[in-house]
């Protein structure tokens, strides 16, 4: 009698862990803990005008959210570029601010391209719902997975396309 009662009483203290745990779990989602990936894919870009005075640019990208960073490798020689670069980050559930430049490496400074055509404004800033996968801060508001491409147009410029996804 006294082993049925201690095993009946570990099975239900198991089962009052195991929903402690998932409660624990759907109270996290829900306070804006990391529940996806951004993923943004960089599928080309196009130096307008010259990054460095001696050679052509070290181009790299980097994507900012919450507080991270992700980097892409850096890509020189060239003017045109179709490099599929994936930048990778946790996102909080629901809207996330997104920061994306594209730079041009230095040996003392690195410099930035300007990829946006709000004048004195190099960097794009946009933000990316997880829940909806729209992406807004443009001029009109694009879904995941669709080709985004902006232009700067001041000095050390750029043509950039891109694609935003939630994973």
């Amino acid at each position: 009698m006294f082993r049925v009662f201690c095993a009946a009483g570990r099975k239900s203290l198991v089962g009052a862990a195991a929903f402690a745990a998932f409660a624990v779990v759907a109270a996290g989602q829900s306070s804006g803990v990391a529940a996806a990936e951004i993923v943004i894919t960089v599928t080309k870009f196009h130096a307008l005008d010259r990054a460095d005075e001696l050679s052509s640019g070290d181009f790299f990208a980097r994507m900012r959210i919450n507080g991270k960073a992700a980097f892409s490798p850096v890509l020189t020689g060239e003017t045109v570029f179709t490099p599929d670069w994936k930048l990778t980050l946790p996102a909080k559930s629901g809207k996330n601010d997104v920061n994306l430049s594209l730079i041009d490496k230095d040996v003392s400074v690195d410099d930035p391209i300007d990829i946006n055509r709000i004048a004195k404004k190099r960097d794009l800033d946009f933000t990316v719902n997880t829940k909806t996968c729209r992406i807004e801060g443009f001029a009109e508001t694009y879904k995941c997975g669709q080709t985004i491409t902006r232009e700067g147009s001041e000095t050390k410029k750029a043509s950039i396309s891109f694609t935003v996804d939630v994973k």
